[in-house]
Order: structure tokens, then sequence, then C-alpha cells
């Protein structure tokens, strides 16, 4: 393991900028996380992705509750940290509220780009459009790949390490497609519990009409502000 692991500055504007960690490995991950001081407290993973027009209010709705929650606990937030769908959302609010819980964007370094970050192309090597990383984000990690999937793994794992076994730690899904289902699949086997926001779309509103055959799942209703709250609080504290 190396003693240290170089951490760099990512300005979006004026007042605002994130620290940004490129590890190679998983031992690097770990190395990163503690480095950022983002060990030791509980963990709200949010997966999802593009929010459909007609679930744009409940949804915004619910992604307020869990910033919220988050300030109020203290947690952090881990989610793919591009400027758009679920991710902005999030990052919008904290922005707007001025909150301070650790907002962490983990994404394929060949998929993102950001002020000052790839100018060559902003095609990746995957032939995809390069997307930018959501400016409100406090922390970025941006792990080996070239395209959105190859995350999903370091998300799972850097969950667990910044809980430490001490504190909790719980998936929100709120729409998402196929690489939300490897979150949830890979979340699920790590025995992570899952509240599935039903009524904000896609793969959501899938899960969330199926018999629920496992403990861990949660089905609650984006616009049920109240209960999303609680269920949160009772699962993390």
């Amino acid at each position: 393991m190396n003693r240290f692991l170089q951490i760099e500055k990512i300005v979006f504007g004026k007042n605002n900028h994130a620290l940004c960690a490129l590890p190679n490995d998983i031992e690097e991950l770990e190395q990163a996380l503690t480095q950022m001081g983002l060990v030791d407290r509980p963990v709200i993973v949010l997966i999802g992705g593009h929010i459909f027009p007609e679930h744009i209010n409940i949804t915004n709705q619910a992604i307020e509750v869990i910033a919220k929650t988050a300030e109020l606990l203290d947690a952090a937030v881990v989610c793919g940290g591009t400027d758009i769908g679920v991710m902005a959302a999030i990052g919008n609010v904290r922005g707007r509220a001025g909150f301070q819980f650790p907002l962490i964007g983990i994404a394929p370094e060949g998929s993102v780009t950001w002020p000052e970050g790839p100018r060559s192309t902003n095609v990746s090597a995957a032939g995809n459009e390069r997307e930018q990383l959501e400016p409100h984000h406090s922390h970025f990690i941006l792990v080996p790949g070239s395209q959105f999937g190859d995350e999903t793994r370091w998300i799972v794992r850097a969950a667990t390490m910044i809980a430490r076994g001490r504190h909790k730690s719980v998936t929100v899904l709120a729409n998402g497609g196929k690489v939300s289902q490897m979150d949830v699949d890979q979340g699920l086997q790590a025995e992570r519990p899952l509240i599935v926001l039903s009524g904000s779309g896609r793969l959501a509103d899938e899960i969330a009409r199926r018999p629920v055959k496992n403990s861990l799942v949660k089905i609650i209703p984006a616009q049920n502000r109240r209960l999303l709250g609680e269920t949160i609080r009772t699962i993390l504290s």
C-alpha cells in the first residue's frame, strides 16, 4: 500500500470546489476515503439516472428528504456523480440549501469530464460522449473504466468502507435502468437494505410491482416524504 495517495482539487467556480481521487485498485480506494476524511459515518447510497418529466416533482421531493436526512445524521451520500438525473438533483439540493454532508460521486474516469479535465476529446474510449461531473458534490472518486457500470463494485465497496462496520448503510433507488439493476443486485449481495421509491419511474416501478421476496427490500411511495425520512433514519440508527 502506498503511504500517500495524491488527492486533487476540481474547481467548478469561485468558492466551489471538490476533492478528487483516482485510485487504481480497491486497496487505494480505502486510502482515498481515509485521506479525505470520509470514513466512520452512516452511508446513503443513491442510485438511479434520468428523471422522466412526469416523475420530476415527486422525485425531487424525495431527493430533498434524502438530503435533509443526510444532513441531520451527518451521513455520507454516495452516487454516480454526474450532472444528470437523481445525481444532479441531490447536488442541486445540497448546493441550494448549503448543506455540509459529504456528497461523493464515484464514476469511471474514462466516461466523465470536468473543468480543466479531459479536453482532447469529449468522447470516451467506449465511444460515448463524456458526462459532466455535478458541481455541488464535495468529493469525487474516479475509478478505472470507460463505461457506466464499471463503477458499480466500487460504489458498493466504498459504502462498506465508509461505514466501517460501526455504522449502518442503506441504498435508495429512484427510477433507474440497466446500470441501476447492477447496483441493486450487488448492494443486496452486500446485505445492504434497499429502499425502492415507487412512482419514480422505470426500474423502481418495475421492482415495486413485483412481490417482495427479500426482507432487505422496502417499497416506499416516492411522494410519502414522512415515511421515507423515518425509514432512512430507522435503518441508519
